[in-house]
């Protein structure tokens, strides 16, 4: 029963998605998307964006005939008003709290991560973000508003991090010591998409490329791919050295995208084509929505 279930839910999900894809592009194609004259686009950073991202944003957003406003979202005591934004941003930046992820685990690991406890990096940046990221990723998956759902979010490095653990799954806490990896620091690592189908293949345009990756964390895959069936709504779709490391995080019911690599360093396409993607979604979020009021 569970099986058939899990099942269910999988098809349905799929479904959604389909359904949601295809009554976008009916529509509005995001190649083409425009704006009526005078309309801007809002792009909300769940902390301040930084000088990367918001270069890149704004060249982007010039070349697509986009006016585009970037706020910082933050707040300690108040939750956002996610309707009022027409794309999120996660970037990077500090480690992730395992509190936020080990009660979600079976008790061996639980013990495996609380004996590399020391390798976690506690920051003020850290506790400033963990609450305020994962309670604003909770609001946006449970949402049943049309102006959130439609809403797209891109998970750079720690955003993809924080985007698996807002899903129950856990992390390596340290690729070094667990799985033989350098820790990954300003490295032009090759990036493999494993799925044609996918959302991060049909952005990239190609299989293999490389990208600037900075992290010592990430997506626990091993975990992941045992118990997969608990997350019928995401997939895998990119990794690098080999199958250890996920570089791809997808959702099949919300317009999302997890990369752990960092475009916003990386030159060329890679740049071009994931800033792109977020800014033509954000425009088509904007017509969808305006229909519907």
């Amino acid at each position: 029963m569970k099986l058939y279930l899990s099942t269910l839910f999988l098809v349905l999900s799929f479904l959604f998605k389909v359904q949601l894809e295809a009554n976008a592009a009916t529509k509005f194609s995001a190649d083409s998307c425009k704006l009526p004259q005078g309309e801007s686009i809002t792009v909300g950073c769940t902390i301040d964006c930084g000088r990367f991202n918001r270069w890149a944003l704004k060249r982007y957003a010039r070349k697509l005939g986009y006016k585009l406003n970037i706020v910082n979202l933050y707040s300690e005591n108040q939750t956002p008003d996610l309707s009022s934004v027409d794309a999120i941003l996660i970037p990077g930046g500090a480690d992730i709290n395992p509190d936020y992820y080990i009660n979600n685990v079976e008790e061996d690991l639980q013990s495996h991560i609380r004996n590399l406890d020391y390798l976690v990096v506690y920051t003020s940046e850290g506790r400033k973000r963990d609450p305020f990221e994962y309670n604003l990723l909770q609001q946006y998956f449970n949402s049943k508003d049309s102006s959130v759902m439609f809403t797209p979010i891109l998970g750079i490095c720690r955003g993809m991090q924080m985007l698996t653990v807002s899903q129950g799954i856990p992390l390596y806490i340290d690729i070094k010591k667990e799985l033989g990896i350098k820790n990954r620091k300003y490295n032009l690592d090759k990036i493999t998409i494993t799925d044609k189908e996918s959302l991060l293949y049909s952005i990239r345009g190609k299989e293999k490329f490389r990208a600037v990756e900075i992290h010592h964390q990430g997506l626990r895959v091993d975990y992941f791919n045992k118990f997969r069936e608990r997350w019928p709504h995401l997939n895998v779709t990119a990794y690098s050295h080999k199958g250890r490391i996920a570089e791809g995080l997808e959702f099949y019911n919300r317009p999302v995208l997890g990369i752990q690599y960092h475009p916003e360093y990386t030159f060329g396409k890679t740049r071009k084509s994931h800033f792109s993607w977020l800014l033509k979604r954000a425009c088509m979020k904007k017509n969808l929505t305006r229909d519907e009021l």
